[in-house]
């Protein structure tokens, strides 16, 4: 038996802008430099420590089951859990929480890229999720997993979101699995949201981050008890993360603003920035809520343009 493929495609939004803007060997040095510390963190996911300490867990050994790959095209990132035959794994219910759990594993590990991108370069991600076939191979990548997360990525997902493929929603026990260990460890904080503005599932990145220091949540509080220092290390990174978060969606909505006010009103140019100027107030009203939910967190919200 295997569990459930997951297959990520993302995309860097204003990559090729900041790529058109490099006009020196300074410049492109320190663009690579950004794009190298990019795979950095990836392979970093995957080093041979983090394979021992998996072994070592007697509740999932993640490399048991998958076996993991990314790549990046350009601007675009390409991530695949590719299951393998697991002879043990007879249970077809343990087979759907292993496989939700994976998907939590996924989406902590893309904190630190995600935090990366709009920090050190104002880069926010869109992207989509699916669970079918993908393979990767050095720098190339196939598949139906791949063709259906980028369609999500580039036409569903509209918004700076990592959006989950439709398809995925037609596996309702996955669902209930992923909402299950939602509720289980974060007390419903889990990692997916249903977005009201066009009831879309996407990961909630920035909610999952504030749930993992909430000490509102029993075993955050076990965990904040048992390691203090700990706890309070990991509160402060992810406050720095979130007034890094509100500081860039900031930059970017007056820097949006300000191109539109010297646009030519009805031009091409105005309505195409108009329409990424939504975009990033989708992002804007994406932060806030998570903001205001949160007040034990004090943190920062992004101010009204």
């Amino acid at each position: 038996m295997q569990l459930v493929q997951w297959t990520l495609f993302i995309d860097m939004l204003g990559y090729r802008e900041l790529n058109g803007s490099i006009d020196s060997d300074a410049s492109a040095q320190e663009f690579m430099e950004f794009m190298n510390d990019n795979r950095k963190i990836l392979d970093f996911t995957n080093a041979p420590h983090i394979v021992e300490q998996y072994k070592n867990n007697n509740e999932f050994n993640l490399y048991e089951f998958y076996d993991i790959s990314h790549c990046f095209v350009s601007d675009s990132l390409i991530i695949t859990y590719k299951p393998k035959e697991a002879v043990e794994l007879d249970n077809f219910d343990k087979r759907l929480m292993h496989s939700a759990n994976a998907l939590f594993i996924i989406s902590m590990r893309l904190q630190t890229f995600i935090f990366h991108c709009f920090a050190e370069k104002g880069l926010f991600l869109r992207g989509g999720v699916s669970n079918k076939y993908c393979y990767i191979k050095e720098s190339i990548a196939v598949g139906e997993g791949l063709i259906e997360a980028y369609e999500a990525e580039s036409s569903l997902a509209k918004y700076p979101r990592i959006l989950i493929h439709p398809s995925v929603e037609k596996d309702t026990g996955l669902l209930e699995k992923i909402d299950f260990l939602g509720k289980k460890m974060y007390e419903g904080k889990g990692i997916l949201q249903k977005d009201d503005t066009d009831g879309r599932l996407f990961i909630d990145h920035l909610g999952y981050a504030i749930a993992t220091v909430d000490k509102s949540i029993p075993m955050i509080k076990i965990s904040a008890m048992v390691q203090p220092k700990r706890h309070a290390a990991h509160l402060q990174n992810v406050q720095l993360l979130v007034q890094r978060h509100a500081e860039q969606i900031e930059r970017k909505l007056d820097e949006l603003s300000t191109r539109i006010n010297n646009a030519s009103d009805n031009g091409d140019e105005c309505k195409k920035l108009k329409s990424v100027l939504t975009k990033f107030e989708w992002l804007r009203k994406y932060h806030n809520s998570k903001v205001a939910a949160n007040p034990w967190l004090k943190g920062r919200l992004v101010q009204e343009g």
